[in-house]
């Protein structure tokens, strides 16, 4: 969405929404001030009906909910924005057909005219006759000469009009499918990007899932402060991204949770990959800007799946959140697969 508020009214209203925000558990990311922005400007009624609700009940939102509400009242907007955009789209190609219509039957007229004209000019004819051919001749051409201009003019029109139409849905695409601190994909995009390389009759065979957590993700953020709890979420992403290539997937799915679709990867060379990353962000530490806080590290716990019978995504996210799930409670910072349960 293009926000349409001046200098002067975006300041108040960020005068508004910090007392707002500070009452929330959520940390400071750019999603709880959408969220906040949007609700003290009253440019999303549903939104700020949950909000009222929440601040009545005086019912602070957590991350994970503020994650929740962005998805629903912000993201899901955006991508009904390729809807809207479709509809404007099919006006417009109406709208074209229309005028491209009309010139049709006025080159048809005016074939026939100069047709029916030139037959008329090819017998002996009194010179008032010749006069009245040739003023008739005039008014048709004019009229063929406007219509085709009017055309004209419509078409590039229609081209201006179809860029911008292309611009809004690139944008609205990428809204909608992107996770913004980190770039990659959110949950909604990894869903659509799979399917793209498997369309819906077709079954995820020897594919791999890997399913991440940051250990100890709240006490980084309690410890640290919000901003370096994004920083940290920033640098897992960009060791994720350094490391996949080709067809595979990463997609940002949760506060701290990531997620890496493999096609065509069997559980080897996804474990291979896993312990690469494990391994990348291990080698990170995280401090306090003043130094005085001994570095720590940021470790990782890794759940892997491969595709089952019925080769789908969510089945797929399923097992490796039950790997995930027991690397969480065998120690952390670990990889481990899902071994499916023998018959």
């Amino acid at each position: 969405m293009r926000y349409q508020e001046s200098r002067e009214q975006s300041a108040e209203i960020l005068r508004l929404a910090l007392p707002l925000m500070s009452r929330q558990q959520a940390c400071f990311h750019p999603q709880t001030f959408t969220l906040w922005y949007e609700h003290c400007a009253g440019i999303n009624p549903q939104l700020s009906e949950v909000l009222d609700g929440r601040l009545t009940a005086n019912n602070p939102l957590s991350n994970d909910e503020t994650w929740q509400l962005y998805a629903k009242y912000v993201v899901a907007r955006e991508a009904g924005t390729v809807d809207l955009i479709q509809q404007e789209l099919c006006n417009l190609i109406d709208e074209t057909g229309h005028y491209s219509a009309l010139a049709g039957e006025e080159a048809t007229q005016f074939t026939q005219t100069l047709t029916a004209q030139r037959e008329q000019l090819s017998k002996p004819l009194e010179l008032d006759s010749v006069k009245q051919i040739l003023s008739e001749l005039i008014v048709d051409t004019e009229r063929m000469r406007t219509t085709t201009l009017e055309l004209a003019e419509r078409l590039e029109n229609s081209v201006i009009e179809v860029r911008s139409l292309r611009e809004q849905l690139e944008k609205a695409e990428h809204e909608a499918t992107r996770d913004p601190l980190t770039g990659l994909l959110n949950r909604r995009g990894l869903t659509r990007a799979a399917q793209n390389i498997y369309p819906a009759e077709q079954k995820m065979h020897d594919s791999a899932m890997l399913l991440i957590d940051i250990d100890h993700f709240k006490e980084i953020n309690d410890k640290y402060g919000h901003l370096v709890g994004d920083k940290v979420i920033s640098m897992v992403a960009q060791v994720v991204r350094a490391n996949i290539k080709g067809r595979d997937l990463a997609a940002r799915i949760g506060g701290d949770e990531f997620a890496i679709f493999l096609p065509d990867t069997a559980v080897k060379g996804a474990s291979a990959l896993a312990q690469q990353i494990r391994k990348g962000v291990s080698a990170l530490e995280i401090r306090r800007a003043d130094q005085t806080t001994p570095a720590e590290k940021v470790t990782l716990s890794i759940g892997i799946s491969e595709s089952g019978a019925d080769g789908s995504l969510e089945r797929m996210m399923e097992d490796a959140d039950k790997a995930m799930y027991e690397v969480k409670h065998g120690g952390r910072n670990q990889v481990k697969v899902y071994l499916n349960p023998t018959p």
